[in-house]
C-alpha cells in the first residue's frame, strides 16, 4: 500500500476510534443544556469577587496555601482534552505563551516543581474538591452555555499525568464530578438521567502496564495503545507496540472515561459552592461593625438570579447596574432576560475617627517628621502658613509637591477635618466604583468609590458621573474652600487657577489606587487633595519611558527630556547637548542612545542597581495624615511622573480639587461648575 494511502487509512481509523470512545458518530453541534448553573457571571472580576474559591482574575487555576481551590475551563483546554456530563480532562497552565493565532503553546517543560501542578497534586492527595467554572468560549462540550462564566460544581482530581505537547512535556488533569447522584445542569436538554449510585459499576478502571525501562506503572489512557507516562524515562510518550512517537490525535480509552470513584464522605469542600456573604454580614449594628471591612466590599451571588455581582455602590449591591463593563454591554443589550430587581443596602453607621487613627490623641500638637534619605528631602517651613507645617519637594524643571501637615488645633476646629470626616459619612454622596477604561481584564473596577462635582466628568482613568456644585452640600463646599486655600499657598500668585471641580474618593479597608497620573488635557497644572481619616502613603516616581529613555517596547523616545535622576542621566544629557550643537546626526544620536540604554545597567541615587527593565525608583514618599493637604503643581509633573496612594486603615476620604479649563466644558454645563463660597466655606488657614 502506498505511504499516502496508508496514512489516510490510519487517520480514518483513528477518527473512527475517537468517535466510538466518546459515544458519537458525528461531530457535536451546539445544543441547549438541561438547566441553569448555581452561579454565573458576565465578567471575570465579578466572578472572582463573589467566589472565595476562585480569585484568579487572570489564568485558569486558583491556587493558594499550596492547594488548588478552583479551575476555569474556557477557550483553550489544550490538545487531547475532553468534557462530558461528569468528566473534565484539560491541560494544566503554566509555562505557556500565546502564538500568532492566540493559542496557548508550551515554551518550557512542566514538572511537579511548578506551583500549579504541585497545588493540584496536594488537592488530590488531601482529598480537597476543586470548584470548576466553564466559559462560553469552550467548544468541547458542544452545547450552548447560558452565560459568559458558569459555575459547574465541585470535582475531585482523579489523575494527573504528563504528555508530549508540541515537543514539550506538559501536564494534564482529569476531574470527576463529586455529586454523581444528580443530573448535571450542563447535560444535554432532554437527555436521560444518570444511573443511580446502586446501578453504577465503580470497578471499571483502565488497564495498567509496567514500563520495561523505568519500571513504573502507567495507565492505558488511549485507544491507540499503551505508552510510558514517566517524563524522565527514555520511552516516555512512545507507543510500546510500534516503537514510534505517539500521534497528536488520540482517542481516550472508554475505560478511562467511564471510570468513577465511590463517593467518599471525607471529601468535603473547604467552602460552599455558592457562598452567602450577606448572611454573614448580619443586620443592624452587626452589619455596621464590618461595613467598611475588606470582606464587605467583595462580591455576592444574587439570591434571585444567581448572578455574581461586585460591590459597586458605597452602601451596598445592586444586581442590575446601568454602568456596564466593556465586555458585558453587548450581552446586556441582546439578552432576553428581564432586569433583576435585587438590591441590598448595608446599614452604614459612621465610624469614629478613633477607629481609624492610631495616634494617642488623634493628632499631635506639632507633628515631628523623619525624612528617609532614600527619597527626596523637602524644604521645611514652620512659619509662613502656621499652624500648618509646610513641606516643599522640588522636581527641577518639572514642578513641585507641597505637603501641608495638619495638627490638633487645625483638626479639632469646628467644622474642621474631625467634623468633616463624620459629616461625609452621614451624607448620601452617591459614591460608587466604576470600570477602569484601560485594564488587562475587562470589567475591572476601581479599588475606591468616587463621585465628581463639576459640569465635566473626570474621566482620565475612569468615567465618573458628574454632579453640579448646585447639588453639593455645605460640607463639600467647605472642603473646596480648604483646597482653594492650599492652592493659593502652594502656587505663585500669577499661576493660580482657582479649583472649579472636586473629585471625592472613598476607601474601605485595603482599598488603594495604583500608579497613575492626572494628566487630562482639560485639567489645569494644579491638583490639591484633602485627606480625611486613615493615614496613607503617597509615592511618586518617574514614568518608565522617561526614566529609561525608551518605551516598554524598547522604542527610543523621539524627544528625550533627560529628567533629573533618570537612568544614565549624565551620559544622556551629554548626547542630547551634542545633538543640539550639531555634533551628532539624528541617526548617530539614536544609535549611541540605543547602545547606552539597552545594553547597560545603571546605579541610581537610591543606592541600588536598577536594571533596564525595572520600574523607576520612588523619588518622593509622603506620609499623609488625617487633615493634611497635598498640592501637586506643574503641567510636566503629570506628564513625566506618576503617583500611587495606599491607605492604611478602615476608612479614608480623599477630596481632590482641580481647575478645568472652561473651553473644555459645554457652554450649557459651565454654570454647574461655577460657585461662590460664602461664610465658613471660605477657609482662612487655621
Amino acid at each position: 500500500m502506498a505511504p499516502l494511502k496508508r496514512r489516510a487509512k490510519d487517520q480514518a481509523g483513528r477518527e473512527a476510534k475517537r468517535a466510538q470512545a466518546v459515544g458519537r458518530e458525528t461531530p457535536r453541534t451546539e445544543s441547549p443544556v438541561h438547566g441553569e448553573p448555581p452561579a454565573w457571571a458576565e465578567s471575570r472580576p465579578d466572578l472572582c469577587d463573589a467566589l472565595p474559591w476562585f480569585r484568579a482574575v487572570q489564568g485558569g487555576s486558583y491556587h493558594k496555601d499550596g492547594f488548588c481551590w478552583g479551575y476555569l475551563i474556557d477557550a483553550d483546554s489544550g490538545i487531547r482534552s475532553y468534557i462530558d456530563d461528569e468528566i473534565v480532562i484539560t491541560r494544566v497552565g503554566g509555562g505557556c505563551t500565546k502564538d500568532a493565532d492566540g493559542n496557548l503553546v508550551l515554551v518550557k517543560d512542566q514538572d511537579s516543581d511548578g506551583c500549579i501542578i504541585s497545588s493540584l497534586m496536594n488537592s488530590q492527595a488531601m482529598k480537597v474538591p476543586v470548584g470548576l467554572v466553564i466559559g462560553d468560549r469552550n467548544t468541547l462540550l458542544g452545547r450552548t452555555l447560558p452565560h459568559r462564566y458558569n459555575v459547574m460544581g465541585y470535582f475531585r482530581i482523579t489523575d494527573i499525568w504528563y504528555e508530549k505537547i508540541g515537543g514539550r512535556t506538559g501536564a494534564k488533569v482529569r476531574f470527576e464530578k463529586l455529586d454523581l447522584a444528580e443530573k448535571s445542569w450542563w447535560a444535554g436538554k432532554d437527555s436521560p438521567a444518570p444511573p443511580s449510585l446502586a446501578e453504577r459499576d465503580f470497578a471499571v478502571r483502565p488497564e495498567t502496564e509496567t514500563c520495561a525501562v523505568c519500571v513504573r506503572e502507567s495507565m492505558k489512557m488511549y485507544l491507540d495503545g499503551w505508552m510510558c507516562l514517566n517524563p524522565s524515562c527514555a520511552r516516555f510518550w512512545t507507543l510500546a507496540d510500534e516503537n514510534r512517537p505517539t500521534a497528536d490525535d488520540l482517542a481516550f480509552h472508554p475505560a478511562f472515561l467511564r471510570a468513577r470513584h465511590i463517593p467518599d464522605a471525607h471529601m468535603q469542600p473547604h467552602e460552599s459552592l455558592v457562598p452567602d456573604l450577606l448572611e454573614t454580614l448580619g443586620e443592624g449594628s452587626a452589619a455596621a461593625d464590618c461595613s467598611t471591612a475588606r470582606i464587605a466590599w467583595k462580591g455576592i451571588v444574587c439570591p434571585q438570579c444567581r448572578k455574581c455581582i461586585s460591590r459597586r455602590f458605597w452602601r451596598g449591591w445592586k444586581c442590575t447596574d446601568e454602568i456596564m463593563a466593556p465586555d458585558t454591554a453587548a450581552v446586556a443589550v441582546t439578552s432576553a432576560r428581564p432586569a433583576c430587581s435585587f438590591e441590598k443596602m448595608v446599614d452604614m453607621q459612621p465610624i469614629s475617627l478613633r477607629a481609624v487613627v492610631d495616634e494617642f490623641e488623634l493628632s499631635p500638637i506639632k507633628r515631628a517628621l523623619y525624612f528617609d534619605t532614600k527619597y527626596a528631602v523637602p524644604l521645611v517651613d514652620d512659619h509662613s502658613v502656621a499652624p500648618y507645617r509646610k513641606l516643599t519637594y522640588l522636581l527641577p524643571g518639572v514642578g513641585s509637591i507641597t505637603h501641608f501637615v495638619a495638627n490638633r488645633a487645625i483638626n479639632r476646629r469646628t467644622n474642621g477635618p474631625d467634623d468633616l470626616f463624620r459629616q461625609l459619612q452621614l451624607l448620601d454622596l452617591g459614591l460608587r466604583r466604576y470600570p477602569l477604561q484601560q485594564s488587562v481584564v475587562p470589567g475591572t473596577l476601581t479599588a475606591h468609590f468616587a463621585v465628581n462635582y463639576q459640569g465635566m466628568p473626570y474621566k482620565y482613568v475612569v468615567s465618573v458621573d458628574s454632579k453640579g456644585f448646585d447639588e453639593a452640600s455645605d460640607e463639600i463646599l467647605r472642603a473646596l474652600g480648604r483646597l482653594s486655600w492650599a492652592t493659593e499657598q502652594a502656587v505663585q500668585p500669577d499661576e493660580v487657577l482657582p479649583p472649579n471641580e472636586l473629585l471625592v474618593l472613598g476607601y474601605f479597608n485595603e482599598m488603594k489606587i495604583g500608579y497613575h497620573d492626572d494628566g487630562e488635557s482639560a485639567l489645569g497644572p494644579t491638583i490639591a487633595t484633602l485627606s480625611l481619616g486613615a493615614r496613607s502613603t503617597m509615592s511618586i516616581r518617574m514614568k518608565y519611558k522617561y526614566y529609561h529613555g525608551y518605551s516598554r517596547a524598547k522604542k527610543l523616545l523621539t524627544d528625550d527630556p533627560v529628567l533629573a535622576g533618570c537612568r544614565g542621566e549624565e551620559s544622556r544629557r551629554t548626547l542630547r547637548a551634542q545633538m543640539a550643537a550639531g555634533q551628532l546626526e539624528p541617526g548617530q544620536y539614536d544609535e549611541q542612545r540605543r547602545q547606552l540604554l539597552l545594553q547597560t545597567k545603571a546605579s541610581t541615587g537610591c543606592r541600588r542597581a536598577v536594571s533596564r527593565t525595572s520600574e523607576a525608583p520612588v523619588c518622593v514618599r509622603l506620609a499623609v495624615h488625617h487633615g493634611d493637604l497635598v498640592v501637586m503643581h506643574g503641567e510636566k509633573l503629570q506628564q513625566y511622573y506618576e503617583h500611587a496612594v495606599v491607605p492604611e486603615g478602615r476608612l479614608r476620604f480623599a477630596l481632590t480639587a482641580r481647575h478645568i479649563q472652561p473651553a473644555q466644558v459645554a457652554a450649557g454645563e459651565r454654570v454647574r461648575g461655577e460657585t461662590i463660597l460664602q461664610g465658613e466655606q471660605v477657609y482662612d488657614g487655621r
